[in-house]
């Protein structure tokens, strides 16, 4: 779910698969953007001239009651991969924790060092978006061999604690690509693709399918 988007302007420091082919889809719980700033290392001082802490109160005081319960459950920001797109939508971002504010300054700590100039955007914890994007992700794997086997690396942020139902993740890929036996666990971090290069990511689900070399 998408809040608000804009530039960074300032910032201050403080295979196991021989002739087997792979797959990788990942992903995300989040979906809300918002403005573009300034930062320093990994404190985002200011967003699109304003301090970044400023915007962030204008966003909480500025969406209605359901955005808000998104806020409260947790805010992160994502910083865009390709710059040079007309138009950034799911999959262009590469979302990291929100760590803590400084008030002194108005800024935010995010989980990530931006240059300035950066764009990025908030974004919140959905696990309607997230079941979304999923869904997505396997009807286009749909078109292809069906896999013989996948590995399912999903994070401790999902499961129950988002969705409210254990092997949530896994009830839907049963659901797309039938009884594919897939093995997998619970990770603290996810290493997966986002705009053409891996990543290591937090709060997603990374799931490999193992097809046929010549599929």
């Amino acid at each position: 779910m998408c809040v608000a988007r804009t530039k960074v302007c300032q910032s201050h420091k403080n295979q196991f698969a021989l002739h087997q082919k792979l797959e990788e889809l990942l992903v995300h719980q989040r979906t809300d953007v918002i403005f573009l700033g300034i930062h320093c290392g990994n404190v985002v001082l200011e967003l699109g001239g304003k301090p970044a802490l400023d915007v962030l109160r204008d966003l909480a005081t500025s969406v209605g009651a359901k955005e808000r319960d998104f806020l409260q459950g947790g805010l992160l920001l994502g910083g865009v991969i390709d710059e040079n797109k007309n138009y950034f939508g799911r999959g262009d971002f590469l979302v990291r924790s929100i760590l803590g504010i400084d008030r002194k300054r108005k800024g935010i700590a995010a989980g990530e060092f931006y240059r300035l100039g950066k764009t990025v955007q908030f974004h919140v914890r959905d696990a309607q978006t997230a079941v979304e994007d999923l869904q997505l992700l396997l009807d286009a794997q749909q078109l292809g061999v069906q896999p013989f086997a996948g590995l399912l690396v999903t994070c401790n942020g999902r499961g129950r604690s988002l969705f409210h139902e254990e092997d949530y993740d896994l009830t839907i890929i049963r659901e797309r690509l039938g009884e594919v036996p897939i093995a997998g666990f619970f990770a603290a971090g996810e290493i997966g693709p986002i705009g053409g290069r891996s990543f290591l990511h937090g709060h997603t689900a990374c799931l490999t399918l193992f097809r046929p070399e010549n599929a």
